[in-house]
């Protein structure tokens, strides 16, 4: 199954800060400014904010959104802010018909706080933690690119393109609004826990064991979440921990602390999303909801929570290629979000008090369930032995061998492509210098691990900052690989470039061995800057090496 899906793409990089307010200017000292995002959005947070932003919080007692700003964005045309206590300078107060309970609105045209594509998260404007959302034409965008990017012939990706595939799904955008609110909880409660997105290096995407492992937990998850009764609840339960156990046995350390991380803050976020459908159930909505595209009021939601539990189980079984890439860490982090979503569903039934321990350091979703069963060692040990050869386990092996196989000659492809491409590549060897380390952004959706020092970052352009200042920015999304052990930072641009196109951005031919001071060199694809380094031709590749300037 191949689904291209709409999500937080968490771009791990420092974006420049936003000028302070000066204040922001009435709507009486120029014209009301028209909304150019979707105003549906603002009425799906409206109805969210009726559960969520209140002391009385059905979802996630002691969670009050009520002072939480949203910023609703459309790239590069049009900022929207509410409730936001100290907007940036250049926005002004919207003062047309639509309303926002408790909040006032307050618009910006033109160049955007985030000028990329769905970037539905959550982060500091102005020093306030802010729920972020992007329009619907933002996320539709997103999803043809992906779209294109898909290696399927056209005939075939026409086929399935769907009306289904192409809308915005009101409940969707419920939960997407609820998910990324619950982050600024998260973020206020338990700031120091989450996931280090650089512990994805350690983690063995393509392991047999792990990945079998991983499908037979959701299915022990599904068996809970679909049971009626206490002791076959209980009894897949058990089941489950006893499989974790077992798979988490062959873990590095550093793997296990990512899965605690993610499922902690995306997946409760997640099941965020799955408690929603059961509050908002036979609620009276709004009169504007009605005007919202496939809107068919709050009853017979249990249907869609239905579906979560699907999806948890597809995902488990690695039956989802995120981004077009089933072989690199996007589907192991979207498992992540459906396993964490399961197992917090799980303790609704277990503990009464997990919500609150969950927000201490140290405390994880799996740590809850042990506590909260407090099976025996025997029970466990035979709950391992039923549950381990039960099923289509045969099949899970020879399905995950063969992706372990395919994944590997893709590995295997993509390195051939990057080390000997026929386009012009970019080496930047930092190993010269007196501190010899880079830091990357890039999002966690786009990383396949070559070996223990090699790691190709794809699906976004990736920025690489080095210890003397220099620092390499991709203007164009293409495979990149980090050697961790060489030094080296190298890729390939989307074409090949003449010598004399990058001695003119150089502004002087690239001899053999040429040291240049101040470098600022733009190419089709990337920007490159350093106080001091050495450019020369190897081959097809230019060879930036760094060099900490001599007095």
């Amino acid at each position: 199954m191949r689904h291209l899906l709409r999500f937080s793409m968490a771009v791990i990089v420092l974006a420049p800060g936003v000028t302070a307010a000066q204040g922001v200017r009435d709507s009486t000292a120029a014209r009301a400014p028209a909304l150019r995002i979707d105003p549906r959005l603002i009425a799906e947070a409206a109805e969210v904010w009726t559960l969520i932003a209140g002391p009385h919080n059905p979802i996630w007692p002691g969670w009050d959104a009520s002072d939480t700003p949203i910023l609703f964005y459309l790239p590069g045309e049009q900022d929207v802010l509410i409730n936001h206590p100290r907007p940036p300078a250049g926005f002004v107060t919207y003062g047309g018909p639509i309303q926002f309970p408790g909040g006032r609105i307050v618009v910006h045209d033109g160049a955007t706080i985030l000028g990329a594509d769905g970037q539905n998260t959550s982060r500091d404007i102005e020093g306030a933690r802010t729920l972020v959302v992007a329009d619907a034409l933002s996320n539709l965008r997103q999803q043809i690119r992906g779209v294109l990017g898909d290696p399927r012939p056209p005939a075939e990706k026409i086929q399935n393109l769907g009306f289904a595939q192409l809308a915005t799904d009101p409940y969707d955008q419920l939960a997407l609004v609820a998910h990324e609110a619950f982050h600024v909880f998260q973020d206020r409660a338990a700031p120091t826990k989450g996931a280090n997105e650089m512990l994805l290096l350690h983690y063995p995407v393509l392991s047999v064991e792990n990945n079998v492992g991983f499908a037979q937990e959701g299915a022990a998850l599904a068996a809970a979440l679909r049971s009626d009764d206490d002791p076959g609840f209980s009894a897949a339960v058990v089941r489950w921990l006893a499989l974790r156990r077992h798979r988490r046995a062959a873990l590095p350390p550093q793997a296990i602390e990512y899965e605690d991380g993610v499922e902690f803050h995306e997946g409760l976020a997640k099941y965020v999303e799955y408690r929603l459908l059961e509050a908002i159930e036979g609620r009276q909505p709004g009169p504007q909801m009605w005007w919202v595209q496939g809107f068919r009021g709050y009853d017979g939601l249990a249907s869609r929570r239905s579906v979560f539990v699907d999806r948890m189980l597809q995902h488990m079984r690695g039956e989802v290629a995120v981004n077009n890439d089933p072989f690199g860490t996007a589907p192991l982090r979207m498992r992540l979000y459906y396993s964490g979503m399961a197992i917090a569903a799980v303790l609704d039934r277990l503990s009464s008090n997990w919500k609150d321990r969950v927000l201490q350091p140290g405390v994880s979703l799996t740590d809850l369930v042990a506590d909260a069963v407090g099976a025996r060692t025997g029970d466990v040990r035979q709950a391992l032995e039923d549950a381990r050869w039960e099923g289509d386990y045969d099949a899970l092996v020879a399905s995950k061998r063969r992706l372990a196989r395919e994944g590997q000659a893709r590995i295997d492809t993509m390195l051939t492509r990057i080390e000997r491409g026929a386009e012009t590549g970019i080496i930047v060897d930092y190993g010269a210098l007196d501190t010899p380390r880079v830091a990357l952004a890039f999002t966690p959706f786009g990383i396949t691990m070559v070996d223990a020092d090699r790691t190709i970052y794809t699906q976004v352009p990736i920025q690489a900052r080095f210890a003397d200042g220099s620092e390499v920015a991709q203007t164009q999304a293409t495979p990149l690989l980090h050697d961790r052990r060489r030094k080296l930072v190298q890729f390939r641009l989307s074409r090949e470039l003449s010598p004399e196109e990058v001695d003119r951005a150089l502004g002087g031919e690239v001899r053999a061995g040429r040291e240049v001071r101040e470098v600022r060199l733009e190419l089709p694809g990337v920007r490159v800057s350093s106080p001091s380094a050495t450019i020369q031709w190897d081959g097809n590749d230019l060879r930036v090496t760094l060099a900490s300037p001599r007095e």
